[in-house]
């Protein structure tokens, strides 16, 4: 039995969809349909009916618990066995595009050095996709942002996303006039977001971790900006905030990644300032299926991220 077959079928029964069901499995709908034309095949049997939305055939129900029952019992086994891929114990983590940016450089290699005998499988996604592949056993272990966690998995909370202000500096000098100097002072510790009401502001959709960042501080300072443009991909919206066009909400951990010269040298173009922390804000935490758990090698790789964010959280990473 080809058991991913499987999981594809159980991931279209549950979505009723197949380019959903697809982008949750990181396959492309083609290769999904062919899959699952493959199984019905194999079964002699319909297993959907091609509505909208689609159903499952009498059939198709029938089988689904069974489908279930089997990927459970292969999920116990792999489990209590040695398992590997080329000779290596295989594992695969899903991560938040940006959190992977930001800390992957410090955690991998670490890992690596640490289990030779590991191969390491990493998807980078937005959290809205990794957030529905553990369910169809697409990854073990996902690193990023969750907004709103079913019953079944287990959370651990890794470091608050607090967030900075990045203002081009030629926007501040418009803004600040002669006071400029007096009021970066002022904002160093805390900036007033309600000041650059006026400034053009670069957007994130709020589907993302980021955009729902930038919903709750326009929220809690009740102000309405002009946005100029929208990006769904933050480096890039940093960027354009660096080159001057706009006012960009950014997560403190990535700007702390980025290396001393680094900062140095956007600093020549930019102003940061310090946000309030919301508690309504996504933090970092790794989640993972409560049913099926974690153990060995994904469990390992969990305490190497763990003790990554303790030693940022110390002041110890390289800032």
């Amino acid at each position: 039995m080809d058991f991913s077959l499987l999981k594809s079928f159980t991931a279209v029964a549950d979505e009723k969809s197949f380019s959903t069901a697809a982008k949750h499995l990181f396959i492309s709908q083609q290769s999904l349909s062919k899959q699952i034309a493959k199984l019905e095949e194999e079964l002699g049997t319909t297993l959907f009916v091609r509505s909208r939305p689609l159903s499952l055939t009498p059939d198709g129900r029938q089988f689904l618990q069974t489908a279930k029952e089997i990927l459970q019992l292969k999920q116990q086994y792999e489990e209590s066995s040695s398992h590997s891929f080329s000779g290596s114990h295989f594992i695969h983590v899903g991560i938040e595009h940006t959190v992977a940016r930001a800390i992957l450089p410090y955690v991998l290699p670490q890992y690596l050095k640490d289990h030779p005998d590991t191969y390491v499988k990493v998807t980078e996604e937005s959290p809205a996709v990794l957030h529905k592949s553990i369910i169809y056993d697409a990854v073990d272990l996902v690193i990023g942002s969750i907004n709103g966690a079913p019953d079944n998995y287990d959370i651990v909370n890794l470091c608050k996303k607090e967030h900075l202000l990045v203002v081009p500096k030629k926007i501040m000098h418009e803004l600040a006039g002669d006071d400029y100097e007096q009021l970066k002072a002022r904002f160093s510790e805390d900036a007033d977001l309600s000041f650059f009401e006026k400034a053009p502001f670069i957007k994130i959709p709020r589907q993302s971790s980021g955009g729902r960042a930038l919903n709750s501080y326009l929220k809690y300072y009740d102000i309405n900006p002009r946005f100029v443009c929208e990006l769904t991909n933050v480096e890039n919206a940093f960027q354009l905030a660096n080159s001057g066009l706009g006012v960009f909400i950014y997560a403190k951990l990535f700007w702390d990644m980025l290396g001393r010269e680094l900062q140095e040298d956007y600093l020549k173009s930019i102003e940061i300032f310090p946000l309030p922390y919301l508690p309504d804000i996504d933090d970092v935490c790794a989640y993972y299926n409560r049913e099926t758990g974690l153990h060995g090698k994904n469990k390992e790789l969990l305490e190497t991220f763990e003790r990554f964010f303790d030693e940022y959280k110390k002041g110890r990473m390289q800032s």
